[in-house]
């Protein structure tokens, strides 16, 4: 199974070139992402009016004759499929929740809700607030022309359906202490948290683990910081700034490590791993705003140093995991951009980016890379890949981040 294989198809449209038919499969949110990038500069967040149910024929004549758009440079740039996905989006385009968050915030926002804990209880009137005064936002034309009823169709959807896909993949790490990587699930409304402890790439059984309710403290990754053999989790109070290891073994709770407080929620512990080769796991810390990359170095739980890296200012892309991707004995750093679906590798030596390279484009922005898991007995990495909205978690193994040798599909798990 290839990479392909993973684009999960809501519409397909059929090119004719140079004598061969090709397919070009896009996702639900492409033709919404392509209306964000090119239109909605001119016709709105929200297509309305005219624009909604505009064809295919209509847009192409439009960029041809309309004098403001003929003149277009970037409009010029469209191919006939990306014109047709652009008009597939308009054909069902309402002022729905979902269209409207995906226009209007997963450019600073997580593309899943229950994910991003900036917007846990984010009700029409913290966002109303928040347009009005966090300075990203309240310089956002787009944002400020939201009518209430829009902001609260908003909110409706980040706390209603974006929620509904309760079951997230936490992080993954050995928890019963067998040389397996297991994968850790939490739900994100009921608190319950669940393992699937696998033989390889296969489910053997699985561990329930203790259940803690409320959107305060969330679960930010999974390491085994006390070198055990089994993996422990970093929880991160989103209110207080708190941060807390619980040192676990086969799932129950041995104690509890309070770690350095950070106040600014603005910052995620985006990946755990070793950057300094001395075997114990540290946090690399991500600024959601300005795009700032940190290290908390350990030395068993205990922050023994800090570090940096290399800012990365746009908000699109993401921070995924670590892992050694290069068999060379150090930790590199994978990014996805949640826009456009590239993905890359930071080749690291200490807290040097030393090489960057492009791993396979997965360009539906419905997946995710939910976790990485630590290269087995041939070096290869294992990329675990979600789809929230279906349900679907695919495991790609990786040789160097660029060659896929395996691809194994797992069972549906979530909505």
């Amino acid at each position: 199974m290839k990479c392909g294989k993973l684009l999960f198809v809501l519409f397909v449209t059929t090119i004719i070139y140079a004598g061969i038919s090709q397919t070009t499969v896009y996702a639900a949110s492409e033709g919404a992402t392509l209306y964000a990038q090119y239109c909605a500069s001119c016709h709105g967040a929200t297509p309305s009016g005219a624009q909604v149910n505009a064809s295919a024929e209509k847009i192409t004549n439009a960029i041809a004759t309309n004098s403001d758009m003929k003149n277009n440079a970037s409009l010029k740039t469209l191919t006939s499929a990306q014109i047709q996905a652009i008009a597939s989006f308009l054909s069902t385009s309402s002022a729905t929740g979902s269209s409207l968050f995906l226009s209007n915030c997963i450019s600073c926002h997580n593309t899943i809700p229950a994910t991003d804990p900036r917007l846990v209880g984010a009700t029409a009137t913290k966002i109303t607030n928040a347009i009005a005064s966090v300075s990203q936002m309240k310089g956002n034309t787009a944002l400020q022309g939201l009518t209430s009823t829009q902001i609260q169709s908003i909110s409706d959807y980040i706390v209603g359906t974006g929620q509904s896909s309760n079951w997230i993949i936490a992080g993954v790490g050995d928890f019963n202490g067998d040389g397996s990587v297991d994968i850790f699930w939490r739900d994100t409304i009921n608190g319950y948290n669940y393992v699937w402890l696998m033989s390889g790439t296969g489910i053997s059984s699985g561990l329930w683990l203790p259940t803690f309710t409320g959107n305060t403290w969330l679960v930010e990754g999974v390491g085994d910081f006390n070198q055990d053999g089994y993996a422990d989790i970093l929880l991160r109070n989103i209110s207080t700034g708190e941060n807390v290891i619980w040192l676990m073994k086969s799932g129950a709770i041995q104690s509890s490590i309070t770690l350095p407080t950070l106040s600014d929620k603005n910052w995620v512990a985006a990946a755990i791993g070793d950057l300094n080769g001395d075997k114990y796991p540290d946090i690399v810390w991500r600024h959601l705003v300005y795009g700032y990359n940190g290290i908390w170095y350990f030395n068993g739980t205990t922050v023994s140093g800090v570090g940096s890296l290399p800012q990365l200012a746009d908000a699109s892309w993401v921070l995924c995991g670590a892992a050694d991707m290069e068999k060379d004995g150090n930790t590199d750093l994978v990014w996805r951009n949640k826009t456009s679906g590239y993905n890359y590798v930071w080749n690291l030596s200490g807290t040097t980016v030393v090489n960057a390279y492009a791993m396979p484009q997965i360009s539906d922005t419905s997946w995710t890379i939910a976790a990485l898991g630590k290269p087995d007995t041939n070096g290869y990495v294992n990329v675990f890949w979600r789809n929230q909205n279906a349900g679907s978690t695919v495991i790609l193994t990786m040789h160097g981040g660029t060659m896929v040798m395996d691809t194994v599909v797992l069972p549906t798990f979530g909505p």
